[in-house]
């Protein structure tokens, strides 16, 4: 049975698993037969109980919350572990409670008790990596929670953008902009919906990738956003 980031594949997560299965996948068996190359063989004592299993394809996974618990405890980077959850989730629109109901019923498994403490950092509406560490920045800090993917609509109801997190009450839309925000098309964009968004009363901050390795200053220009919504309020 197929399990870990393959498994992931298979539930349609897109960020970590298409490089993990390129080098190797992971195979839930009973019992001590050897692994092929490119395998790594995950040894049971019984076989995974049904509510644990999937079959998708004619091909039997792990299922979604099994799969997110699975590639968090093998992965030694905590917010790694926190991303893949997130993404698991996301794209097998599962929800993260899932994830913990199966937390709480499993025994015995290396890396369990850590996967259940992490679990509370995450979030199914993360949209990709960069925003779970964007909204991890964001949360363990001072500044209120903001809410994933909030959709922003014109005074006609017509959706305007869509923020990776915004603030409702001062009216703060929070962006990240990865490489693809780089072209010119999807640059011209950005562009039109910063002045739709202006227009609407939204005050937008768009963080990058090298934003992110000065927090603190990404921080001071979030809160800066927040107290000049709430003087408008």
């Amino acid at each position: 049975m197929i399990g870990g980031l393959a498994a992931a594949l298979i539930h349609r997560e897109r960020w970590y698993a298409p490089a993990a299965v390129e080098r190797e996948v992971d195979i839930y068996a009973v019992g001590t037969a050897p692994a092929p190359g490119r395998v790594r063989l995950r040894r049971l004592r019984r076989a995974l109980p049904a509510g644990q299993v999937e079959a998708i394809g004619g091909l039997r996974v792990t299922s979604a919350a099994r799969t997110a618990i699975d590639v968090a405890r093998w992965e030694v980077n905590d917010d790694t572990a926190i991303a893949k959850i997130d993404a698991v989730c996301n794209r097998s629109r599962i929800a993260v409670s899932e994830v913990s109901a199966l937390a709480r019923g499993l025994r015995g498994l290396h890396g369990l008790q850590r996967v259940r403490s992490l679990l509370r950092w995450c979030d199914q509406r993360a949209d990709s990596p960069p925003e779970t560490r964007l909204r991890l920045l964001i949360v363990r800090s001072d500044l209120p929670d903001p809410t994933p993917q909030v959709e922003i609509h014109n005074e006609y109801g017509v959706k305007v953008a869509t923020a990776d997190l915004a603030y409702e009450v001062g009216k703060v839309a929070v962006f990240y902009d990865g490489d693809v925000h780089r072209g010119r098309s999807t640059w011209e964009y950005d562009a039109r919906v910063n002045a739709e968004l202006s227009e609407l009363g939204w005050q937008v901050v768009r963080v990058t990738g090298s934003m992110l390795r000065n927090p603190r200053a990404v921080l001071r220009q979030i809160g800066a956003s927040l107290e000049r919504g709430r003087a408008r309020v």
